[in-house]
């Protein structure tokens, strides 16, 4: 995970053979090549789409090597510079330095440049974020399509920082509907899928280009494309690993069903919570996806949601957890009617609502806060 990416400016063919040579069998990935710097539009582009770690830069034919460097260093994502020469006097090193660089090689440089890079691995390696010891993965997907996961997982995400005054990531990763951008008037370009295929740099910098940080105490990644390539178990085992260390709560809306991606996200869980109604067709595949997922070890993780329950039912509660063979966690209203004028004025479920109060006490129950005790009113008698 702690790779380091570099992006290579060298002109000069003696400095080039070198530093291919110096480079082999080191952990550094080369992301780009390029001979001069000529268009700063084009490169500084460049950098932003392929976040390197370093810059080797050459500097041998460069009139201002400082003013060079600090419009290096002025450009997002701020790579560090180790700069190549084939001679230099002291002031020019000197200004060098203070321009910026991190670094200053004459050739040969092949072991110093090895100690360099170590240095640089380990100082990547001390400013990484251990895991948070209290962090939480909460996974929502439903039955069925329509049972209404999208809908809890996003007044779940936002309601946790209030109740835990945390930081929380929501991420959307139903790969047919992807309703979480629209639902919070989010924007990104990116998903899950795009730090799962960049492993090699996914860093705290490298995270905060992929989330949208619109909403206080909540950061959200929109879903991957339907066409989108479906990483490997250890790939999103190593991204869940990631964002445990930078949140406290990560609300997963998962979509409906069981695949091979759903299944690899629920193995990360600490909690699985699978939304039902009580329509037959929704138990019925309730119940099926209960026993998958208590075959495959997950039972003590599975919470099942039901929502949107007739006033009157046919079956009482407990003889429903028994026929889906897995308790009731707990039971939304029916106010959909409600919930849906809310989202035609671009709002969530009004906090004071009837759906708006069970999920203040539905996040309070999942995340363990008491409730607040209620001030006795003055009386007299």
């Amino acid at each position: 995970m702690f790779q380091t990416t570099a992006g290579i400016v060298i002109e000069t063919k003696e400095l080039w053979e070198e530093l291919q040579a110096s480079l082999v069998d080191s952990p550094v990935q080369i992301v780009f090549e390029q001979p001069q710097l000529l268009d700063w539009a084009a490169f500084g582009d460049k950098l932003q789409r392929l976040q390197p770690h370093l810059l080797f830069l050459d500097v041998s034919g460069v009139k201002d090597v400082g003013e060079t460097i600090r419009r290096i260093r002025a450009l997002p994502p701020n790579p560090t510079v180790y700069v190549l020469n084939t001679k230099a006097e002291a002031t020019e090193v000197l200004e060098a330095i203070r321009a910026g660089a991190a670094e200053y090689f004459l050739p040969p440089f092949g072991p110093a440049l090895h100690a360099a890079l170590e240095r640089f691995a380990a100082e990547r390696q001390s400013r990484a974020q251990p895991l948070r010891p209290t962090s939480k993965i909460l996974g929502f997907f439903s039955a069925k399509g329509g049972c209404g996961a999208t809908t809890i997982a996003c007044h779940t995400a936002l309601e946790l920082p209030h109740q835990t005054k945390s930081k929380v990531l929501l991420a959307d990763l139903d790969l047919d509907a992807g309703l979480v951008s629209f639902l919070l008037k989010t924007k990104s370009p990116y998903s899950l899928m795009d730090a799962a295929q960049n492993l090699h740099r996914l860093d705290a910098s490298y995270w905060k280009a992929l989330v949208a940080n619109g909403i206080p105490n909540v950061e959200t990644i929109t879903a991957p494309p339907s066409s989108a390539h479906i990483p490997m178990p250890e790939q999103i085992e190593k991204v869940f690993q990631f964002v445990r260390s930078q949140y406290d709560w990560v609300v997963l809306d998962l979509g409906r069903g069981l695949n091979p991606m759903i299944l690899s996200c629920l193995q990360n869980c600490d909690q699985i919570y699978l939304v039902t109604t009580a329509e037959l067709p929704a138990l019925h595949q309730t119940q099926q996806t209960v026993i998958r997922l208590v075959g495959g070890g997950l039972a003590e993780k599975v919470r099942v949601v039901l929502n949107r329950p007739p006033k009157r039912m046919d079956v009482s509660l407990s003889e429903l957890e028994k026929m889906l063979g897995a308790p009731v966690y707990f039971v939304f209203p029916d106010d959909y009617a409600n919930l849906n004028e809310s989202f035609v004025e671009g709002k969530l479920a009004a906090p004071n609502s009837a759906l708006g109060r069970s999920f203040t006490a539905f996040t309070r129950k999942l995340a363990e806060v008491a409730e607040p005790r209620q001030k006795k009113r003055f009386s007299l008698f």
